[in-house]
């Protein structure tokens, strides 16, 4: 238990190093922003807003997912998750970040006697994110981002609330294609995610894959894989991005997967998801 402890002070401080730092040159960084952009560009991916803009998000989203194995067994996973939170623009090349979000999930399994169970979780965090590189022909735009957030757990397999801070840092990526395509990839690590009881190490790994296509300059479409939902699962599928006013944007993720597994046992997924972004000022 001692070395666990020492551990996660070890992470935490860590992360509220990394935190302070990018916060400190973010603000004392003074070169300019491609302003030029289409706002679906210039407000999403390693992008950070302009010096004093505020924007508002929020989103909604579902977690379906099903499961047969041999002698009938089962198992299905249903989560919903809320999420809201701001980005405030500090100097032209990082951004400060407030969320809340919480996420509340339903497991019925043979492996639990054929009864449904509960699960849930809550989030606060600060962070902050420093655009590293603008990108030029094959080599990305690049940008760092760290925060640290207070965690609240109930697990499907016991009735206990579990609270513990959580730090996390990564990398985003973008690689622009002409003016009307990007290629969009991340990668970070949460210490202390978890999906159930213990660590689990599969879920501290945040990463997503994708692209998007300007399609006219209020709607952008893509695809994205990723495990950074309700249900800390990969999920992903279409997405879509609309400019509905010039402050506010809506976005919408749908995916569906049907497989069979070892054995010919069926399996399905499916992920949904809605956005709204405002841009405050």
């Amino acid at each position: 238990m001692k070395k666990i402890i020492t551990h996660l002070n070890k992470s935490t401080f860590l992360a509220l190093a990394f935190f302070g730092i990018m916060t400190l040159v973010g603000i004392s960084t003074a070169h300019a922003q491609n302003d030029t952009l289409n706002p679906l560009f210039s407000t999403t991916g390693p992008n950070v807003l302009g010096e004093g803009r505020i924007q508002w998000n929020n989103s909604v989203d579902y977690y379906y997912s099903m499961q047969h194995f041999d002698n009938y067994d089962y198992t299905l996973d249903n989560a919903f998750g809320l999420s809201t939170g701001f980005r405030f623009g500090i100097g032209n090349r990082a951004e400060l970040t407030l969320d809340v979000a919480g996420a509340y999930a339903t497991v019925e399994s043979t492996w639990l006697d054929g009864l449904t169970r509960n699960s849930g979780n809550t989030r606060a965090a600060a962070g902050a994110k420093l655009l590293l590189t603008e990108g030029r022909g094959w080599l990305p735009q690049v940008a760092f981002f760290t925060s640290v957030g207070w965690r609240t757990d109930k697990y499907v397999f016991n009735n206990i609330w579990v609270s513990r801070v959580q730090p996390q840092i990564g990398l985003m990526f973008r690689n622009r294609v002409g003016r009307t395509w990007a290629f969009d990839y991340s990668i970070g690590y949460s210490w202390e995610a978890s999906s159930g009881p213990g660590i689990d190490f599969t879920s501290q790994i945040k990463y997503s894959i994708g692209f998007r296509h300007l399609i006219f300059d209020r709607l952008m479409l893509g695809m994205e894989i990723g495990n950074d939902n309700s249900a800390n699962r990969m999920a992903g599928g279409i997405e879509a991005r609309f400019q509905a006013t010039p402050d506010l944007q809506l976005s919408l993720q749908e995916g569906f997967a049907f497989g069979l597994t070892e054995g010919l046992h069926a399996s399905a997924q499916s992920h949904f998801l809605f956005g709204l972004h405002w841009t405050l000022r």
